[in-house]
């Protein structure tokens, strides 16, 4: 099975530091979802808050795979709170294969909202519950609270490391491992002297990486790429696209060899030191 999943904000926003397409149309998106499923990516991730996106894979999806959606909010009781019932409804599904929260945060500071989410998986409405991290801050104090997630989402690619450390830990924990922001939300595609200025700071690091692309002789996305879905404790890499081309390429990309020790140690001695240029939020 391939090791994609396949992210859905591009689907229900226009998103993204280097998106050129805006949101795909009905015909584009049935074939994206279709060379998908051809290729052997079975996951679909979502969220309340990714526009329409969760219509649009209720319509077009054809129910052919396993969907995680987040919520930003819990607003009623427990078990049967409206927000999963409408997730639901827009993916006409009778249940999901993960939810979680769309921001650590959320269950920190609503710790009842973890039982609520144990609620929802022993009534068989979801099959794994977790949440999604922008800090490894945020991942301490959930474990701490012994939040153990089914699923767990949060950023890593050859720049954005911070999770790193943690990844053999919450593998022996029998977590599922979904990494996001493989090409930094775009970043990592530009030209580093186009950069915008929010982001200026980030420019010898993205050098970095261009070197290595050219000393061994291999595309920028399949090091991008190569880099994440080598490592061996991460079970899914989700990426977005705009269009079939872009899933294609993406798909063509785990088909090649696997970057070198050489290649992925050179990219592994790459540090960024402030790591708030690593949170997009912050780009401001």
């Amino acid at each position: 099975m391939i090791k994609l999943a396949l992210g859905t904000v591009q689907f229900g926003l226009p998103y993204g530091i280097n998106n050129q397409f805006g949101v795909p149309e009905d015909g584009e998106l049935s074939n994206i979802f279709s060379l998908a499923k051809e290729a052997g990516i079975d996951v679909l991730d979502s969220a309340q808050g990714y526009g329409n996106a969760e219509e649009r894979i209720g319509k077009l999806s054809k129910n052919e795979f396993h969907v995680i959606t987040k919520f930003k909010k819990l607003e009623s009781p427990l078990p049967f709170h409206l927000e999963l019932k409408e997730s639901l409804r827009k993916l006409k599904s009778d249940s999901v294969y993960g939810y979680m929260a769309h921001d650590g945060d959320l269950l920190i500071g609503n710790p009842a909202w973890w039982d609520s989410l144990k609620k929802a998986k022993e009534l068989g409405l979801v099959k794994k519950i977790g949440y999604s991290l922008y800090s490894v801050n945020q991942l301490e104090s959930l474990l701490a609270k012994q939040m153990i997630p089914d699923l767990i989402q949060f950023p890593y690619n050859v720049l954005d490391r911070r999770f790193e450390s943690y990844l053999s830990h919450l593998a022996s924990l029998g977590v599922e491992i979904h990494t996001r922001s493989v090409y930094l939300q775009g970043l990592l595609h530009m030209d580093p002297n186009q950069i915008p200025i929010y982001v200026r700071a980030l420019h010898p690091y993205l050098i970095q990486v261009r070197e290595i692309v050219n000393k061994y002789d291999v595309s920028l996305s399949q090091v991008c790429l190569g880099f994440c879905i080598q490592n061996p404790f991460i079970n899914k890499v989700v990426i977005g696209v705009d269009n079939v081309f872009q899933l294609t390429e993406n798909i063509d990309l785990c088909k090649k060899e696997s970057l070198t020790e050489e290649t992925m140690n050179e990219l592994l001695s790459i540090e960024v030191k402030d790591k708030n240029l690593l949170n997009p939020a912050n780009w401001k």
